[in-house]
């Protein structure tokens, strides 16, 4: 699947009853990915740079050639950004981009860590898998 056909059929829906639900998309009953900022950047990280292997998903986190970038908006809102390859990309861009672009957008990245270390990212996407 490639970057354009992923962000034709993709729409921004927040997460249930605010509970923050890590997860690769599937698609709906009309073909669409619903979700949120990380919903995006995971699925991102899957579908179209991994080509839906989960071998190579993992394999990236892990050795950390892929990163999940967490960062405050300009609305001083939680936000997840994937960083490959030296470039970004979320749901607002829908584009690899520089770090000064999404910096230029607001985007002020964590200075306390990078990035969600694998395990986080793991324990978060089972947690959405066992909870309602």
């Amino acid at each position: 699947m490639d970057l354009q056909f992923f962000n034709d059929r993709y729409a921004y829906k927040y997460d249930v009853r605010n509970r923050d639900r890590w997860r690769v998309l599937k698609r709906d009953s009309i073909g669409m990915f619903r979700g949120d900022c990380e919903d995006y950047s995971l699925s991102i990280l899957y579908y179209v740079i991994c080509r839906e292997s989960w071998l190579r998903f993992w394999l990236y986190l892990i050795t950390f050639r892929a990163q999940l970038c967490g960062c405050y908006t300009k609305n001083e809102r939680g936000h997840a950004v994937l960083r490959y390859r030296g470039q970004y990309i979320d749901n607002w861009t829908k584009e690899w981009v520089s770090r000064e672009h999404m910096e230029g957008l607001g985007h002020n990245f964590w200075p306390w860590y990078r990035a969600f270390i694998p395990t986080t990212v793991a324990i978060k996407m089972l947690i959405a898998k066992v909870t309602p």
